[in-house]
């Protein structure tokens, strides 16, 4: 079975910051202010993220550019051979290294999707999400590090993080293998929290099962006041779409 991740993304400063500090990756090509499309095999070895610079630090445009093109540059020549434990060492020496290459006073979530050898991992730091729709049903398949949700203290503002990628901090990748990655019609969802925190689960999800669902997902963050920078990526599991874009 040949089956292709369809991919569209938007990244949008918003409405009232005059400054778009997230950032996409697809694979090979990174951008702000501006959407894409693109078309990979599952087989083939695919990162797609996207980095949010954190607020209340200087910088955060730079901090979430720097992230990806090192994640870029770090993934693009590891073996083909790399099994699990190998991969999470391979994460955590990005991890530690990111932090020396950013300043002490810079810092950026990251959420990203990896394709390899058939395979799809998840790595997370902060508040960028990941979600999966299948069957209908939305799973999110990240918890925030944050102070009210991996900190487990449910009065703080949703916006303190625990953990992120530079910043002066001791940070972490968190990264796992996601089973069964590729039923034919799930869509995959990576955003920052200019998108999500303004969407209910179920308009996430509403949106998800229909054509062009990041410029829908953007338009209505943007709708409800696009206080925050928003960036999407859109994953569709498709069979058999060799040529499609």
């Amino acid at each position: 079975m040949n089956i292709s991740l369809v991919v569209s993304a938007i990244c949008d400063a918003g409405c009232i910051k005059l400054k778009n500090e997230d950032m996409i990756l697809l694979n090979n090509v990174i951008f702000r202010n501006g959407k894409r499309q693109a078309v990979f095999s599952a087989d083939e070895r695919v990162i797609l993220a996207v980095a949010d610079g954190v607020g209340g630090l200087p910088s955060g445009e730079v901090a979430s550019e720097q992230v990806l093109k090192f994640l870029c540059d770090m993934l693009a020549n590891i073996p083909d051979d790399l099994n699990v434990e190998k991969l999470r060492e391979l994460f955590n020496a990005y991890s530690a290294q990111a932090n020396v290459i950013l300043s002490d006073e810079m810092g950026s979530t990251l959420a990203a999707l990896f394709f390899y050898n058939g395979r799809l991992f998840r790595c997370h730091a902060g508040d960028t999400r990941i979600y999966r729709l299948r069957e209908g049903e939305l799973e999110r398949l990240t918890i925030d590090h944050s102070l009210r949700e991996s900190g487990g203290q449910s009065y703080a503002r949703i916006n303190i993080m625990t953990n992120a990628i530079g910043g002066g901090a001791s940070d972490y990748i968190e990264f796992e293998e996601i089973d069964s990655p590729f039923h034919i019609n799930d869509v995959y969802l990576l955003s920052s929290d200019g998108m999500h925190s303004l969407l209910s689960q179920k308009e996430i999800s509403e949106i998800l099962g229909r054509p062009d669902a990041a410029a829908k997902l953007n338009a209505l963050a943007k709708k409800y006041g696009g206080n925050d920078n928003i960036s999407v990526v859109v994953i569709n599991i498709m069979e058999n779409l060799n040529g499609y874009l």
